[in-house]
């Protein structure tokens, strides 16, 4: 009686563990950033109010005067809750528009989450900028 105590006991624990283990590893969180999906990600309001969203980027103050174009790309992550991560500038040319633009991209209203199957997914998004700015007199 009293192995069939002890072999209880060893026993008990190791199948808990173990199913304890296995559920764990059941709920894994889909990391993956998608390039190709069946919808593509929205920003609310269509491409025009993004568009707008982006001619509200404030110039910074230490914006090189000399530099009135800037053409560059912004990539971003938009998140399965449609917020926007990971912004980066690719093919930079003004540094202090680049930082300013990412800045108001990360402050970005949610988006409309990109979709494959349905079901949202995180989605790389690229957008290309190009602005013209005017020189002051200072």
């Amino acid at each position: 009686m009293r192995y069939l105590l002890v072999f209880g006991l060893i026993i008990l624990p190791v199948a808990l563990f173990a199913q304890g283990k296995a559920k764990r590893e059941h709920v894994k969180p889909d990391t993956t950033v998608y390039k190709t999906v069946d919808v593509q990600p929205e920003f609310p309001g269509g491409t025009e109010k993004w568009t707008n969203y982006l001619f509200k980027v404030p110039i910074p103050k230490d914006y090189d005067k000399e530099n009135t174009q800037a053409s560059f790309l912004i990539q971003m992550i938009i998140e399965t809750d449609g917020s926007v991560t990971h912004a980066s500038v690719k093919r930079k040319i003004n540094e202090a528009m680049c930082k300013a633009f990412i800045a108001h991209v990360n402050k970005s209203p949610k988006w409309k989450p990109g979709r494959i199957n349905g079901k949202p997914v995180r989605v790389l998004y690229s957008s290309p900028i190009s602005c013209f700015m005017l020189q002051s007199d200072e």
